[in-house]
């Protein structure tokens, strides 16, 4: 059984560590064909995403006398650093581990010229071609100055990303294995609510749920215990949240209904959650969480502007709070005009076109192409609304009777209704 096995999904990642272990314990096959081994590893990515596991890992499959360096309060701090590349070497084979290098400089020195940066590379330079291997974790790679890790130094520098849907299923159903589940868990639900997350903000909505179903005595989690927990953790949304009117209820509903509907016509399957609670106590409406992202700008705004389209036209009055939305459609519109020429280069200042401020009159002349394209997309929306009314109006009493809908949920009723998708843009 290998060391990596502890670590659920990244297999990629894995795998190239593990191929820089068999290149330890297996020299000759690699000398045998030129190969040469990397000068050194660095894992660099967000808190909480399994860098130092991973780490950990390495070490252990690779069995071999290790030389852990982490910031501490010695005030020669440089000098353990000097002393500790001096002792591997004498210990060779070793390898040396650098936790949190970005840590190390002191926060009100320059990082890029501190004295500790200074003190890896010539200790890196020291033990090269010395049997010594030098592995390192970062969770900020702009802290380090690029002379420490640029090819040479570190010839493999391996971003860890948040994980991907398939990981985070992997990794749920990993932390879910001890808890007692009921029936009803969909982890594929679960993903697509929060595959962005880290694996220890994974972990912690997890515990959360258990945490609430054995406050309420339960004898196993339940779907909504976990669901209630992504809310809470995730989206900053309290269970006792702000509660409104039944009819000021529907109207939020329909204006969120609008996003979903309109993100799941143009890319189905985009949709991981939708709720009317809020963000925070204090706020009032809901929010959509997509879980795929949007192919083009046109469709960036369309869905920025299908709540308030949906509420228009079920109520035949202008939509108001709808501030974000608009200015959301307008910073996609002006963006494609200007960085792209969506409109024709007729609509760039071609002489201005690498710096920011352009002439007066351009700026009225984009502005006003700007609003027309505004106009246009509101139109195209309300189409789309209109040809959709049914899986509209199904989504809006779904919001309303259960509050929260998940990706299930929204398949289900889409299923269930006649969808015409428009014509391309």
């Amino acid at each position: 059984m290998s060391k990596f096995d502890q670590i659920i999904g990244y297999e990629t990642i894995k795998n190239e560590l593990m191929q820089i272990c068999d290149m330890l314990h297996n020299k000759e096959i690699y000398s045998n064909l030129g190969a040469k081994l990397p000068n050194g590893v660095l894992l660099h990515g967000d808190p909480g995403l399994g860098k130092t596991l991973m780490a950990r890992c390495f070490i252990e499959e690779c069995n071999m006398e290790t030389f852990t360096i982490r910031k501490n309060k010695s005030e020669d701090f440089v000098g353990f650093i000097t002393e500790t590349f001096k002792k591997a070497k004498e210990k060779s084979p070793a390898v040396i581990f650098l936790d949190d290098m970005d840590k190390f400089a002191n926060e009100d020195n320059n990082h890029r010229d501190a004295e500790e940066y200074v003190a890896v590379q010539a200790g890196i330079d020291d033990v090269k071609d010395c049997g010594v291997f030098v592995l390192a974790t970062a969770n900020d790679i702009r802290k380090l100055p690029w002379s420490l890790t640029r090819a040479g130094r570190f010839d493999r520098n391996i971003e860890v990303c948040c994980p991907s849907n398939e990981d985070c299923v992997k990794i749920i159903n990993h932390y879910l294995r001890n808890k007692k589940v009921s029936d009803d868990i969909n982890v594929e639900d679960i993903a697509k609510m929060i595959s962005y997350s880290s694996c220890a903000e994974l972990e912690t909505i997890l515990n959360e749920a258990a945490i609430a179903a054995g406050y309420k005595r339960k004898d196993c989690i339940e779907m909504s215990d976990l669901v209630n927990a992504v809310l809470r953790m995730e989206y900053n949304s309290p269970d006792d949240f702000t509660r409104v009117p039944a009819a000021e209820l529907k109207k939020i509903a329909f204006h969120e209904a609008g996003h979903l509907v309109m993100s799941d016509i143009l890319l189905p399957g985009s949709v991981g959650l939708a709720s009317l609670r809020t963000r925070g106590r204090n706020s009032v409406g809901g929010f959509v969480r997509r879980c795929k992202n949007l192919p083009s700008t046109a469709c960036k705004v369309l869905v920025a502007l299908g709540g308030k389209a949906a509420v228009e036209l079920n109520y035949g009055v202008c939509a108001d709070g709808c501030e974000k939305d608009i200015d959301n459609a307008l910073d996609c519109i002006r963006k494609a005009i200007s960085e792209n020429g969506t409109m024709g280069f007729g609509m760039v200042d071609v002489a201005n076109h690498r710096f920011p401020e352009t002439s007066e009159s351009m700026n009225a002349r984009n502005e006003a192409v700007v609003q027309a394209e505004l106009e246009r997309y509101m139109y195209k929306a309300k189409e789309i609304i209109i040809m959709n009314k049914e899986y509209l109006n199904k989504i809006v009493n779904a919001l309303v009777e259960k509050e929260t809908l998940v990706a299930s949920d929204i398949k289900r009723i889409r299923d269930e209704s006649k969808i015409i998708y428009p014509e391309v843009l």
